[in-house]
C-alpha cells in the first residue's frame, strides 16, 4: 500500500510568519507539531534550525540543520546559517568549509561572501576578506547592503 505524503510546507510557511512577528515560541512549537507528524520533514528542520540560531540556541540549531542536511536539504542560506553560528563559535575551519558548501550551491549568494570574509579577516588573510567583499560588489543588492559592504571594504583597505 503506498500512503501519500502530506505537503506540510503551509504550516512551516506559516511558522515563518510568527518568526517575523517575534512569536518565537509559536514558530517553535509549530515546527515541532510538523516534525512530530512528518519525522523526515527537511524543511521544518531546517526552519527550526535557523530560528533556533536566531534565538542564540546553537546546539540545538546545529543539530535541526545537520538533520536537514541529513534528509536532503540543500539551501545555500541554511549552509550560511551553520557557517554563522561556526564562525560566532570561533570555529573558523568549520565556518569555511560551510561558507564554501553555500557558495557551492548558489554562487551568487552576496551574504555567504560577506559573511566569509569576516572569516577570512578573523583568520589574518585580509586579502582574501577584500576579494570576498568585492565579489559581492557584482551582484544585485539593496543601496544599505552595499554601502554596508563598501564601508567594510574601506575599513580592511585602510588597515593593510
Amino acid at each position: 500500500m503506498n500512503e501519500k505524503k502530506i505537503d506540510l510546507s503551509a504550516f512551516c510557511m506559516r511558522a515563518r510568519g510568527f518568526l517575523s512577528q517575534g512569536r518565537s515560541d509559536d514558530a517553535l512549537g509549530l515546527y515541532g507539531d510538523v516534525i512530530h507528524i512528518d519525522p523526515d520533514n527537511a524543511l521544518a528542520y531546517a526552519d527550526r534550525g535557523t530560528a533556533y540560531a536566531m534565538l542564540k540556541k546553537f546546539d540545538m540549531a546545529l543539530s535541526d540543520l545537520e538533520r536537514a542536511f541529513a534528509l536532503g536539504y540543500a539551501d545555500a542560506s541554511a549552509y550560511s546559517t551553520v557557517a554563522t553560528i561556526y564562525f560566532e563559535l570561533k570555529q573558523f575551519p568549520d565556518a569555511l568549509k560551510y561558507f564554501a558548501q553555500a557558495i557551492g550551491l548558489d554562487p551568487s549568494y552576496p551574504l555567504a561572501y560577506y559573511n566569509r570574509s569576516n572569516v577570512l579577516h578573523e583568520l589574518g588573510d585580509d586579502n582574501a576578506a577584500i576579494a570576498d567583499l568585492e565579489k559581492c560588489l557584482g551582484f544585485e543588492m539593496e543601496e544599505d547592503f552595499k554601502r554596508l559592504i563598501l564601508s567594510r571594504l574601506d575599513l580592511l583597505k585602510s588597515q593593510q
